[in-house]
């Protein structure tokens, strides 16, 4: 939004900004941070929400997930995308908790509870932790660990939903 000096004061002028800036719309960071992707695998509609934009996902003891990464991903929804659909079966789907996205190197890490990456399904990422030796979290993002330490963005899986037969449509229309 351009605003002429002579029409509008200085002072209101940077709140009008302030407020565009705060609802999204010139937020430089909302195309690579939408706050609910929503991707379709089989008939179903995933859905996650954005719980921080500068924290790594944790369960509730505060310990962080397990990973598989892909680079060159330009936004969140491009990673849930990939995180739903660019894995080679379903019991890695279905162990699906979340994800983390980082804008500035365009690095997309899909989340697991521990145990769910193996040398042979590992083959679907550039990058794991499955091999470290550290604790991997367990069950449901209910914590944020490294607040303000990063620039990875927090998505929770929170459902998915069975689409009517016309969304289907629609939706398989919109890949092409």
């Amino acid at each position: 939004m351009v605003f002429d000096p002579e029409l509008v004061s200085p002072v209101a002028a940077a709140a009008a900004m302030e407020a565009e800036l705060l609802d999204g719309r010139s937020d430089p960071n909302a195309d690579c941070f939408p706050e609910r992707p929503r991707p379709v695998r089989n008939g179903q509609r995933n859905r996650f929400n954005l719980e921080s934009l500068s924290a790594f996902c944790a369960d509730a003891n505060g310990v962080t997930y397990e990973w598989g990464s892909q680079n060159r991903i330009n936004n969140a929804d491009e990673c849930a995308e990939f995180c739903v659909n660019g894995v080679p079966n379903d019991s890695l789907y279905d162990a699906l908790r979340g994800f983390e996205y980082n804008c500035g190197s365009t690095a997309c890490r899909c989340l697991y509870d521990q145990g769910s990456i193996n040398s042979a399904n590992s083959r679907s990422f550039r990058d794991s932790n499955y091999n470290n030796r550290s604790t991997k979290g367990r069950g449901s993002i209910k914590r944020l660990s490294g607040k303000r330490t990063t620039s990875f963005a927090c998505y929770k899986r929170v459902g998915s939903e069975l689409l009517e037969e016309d969304d289907v449509t629609s939706s398989l229309r919109g890949r092409n």
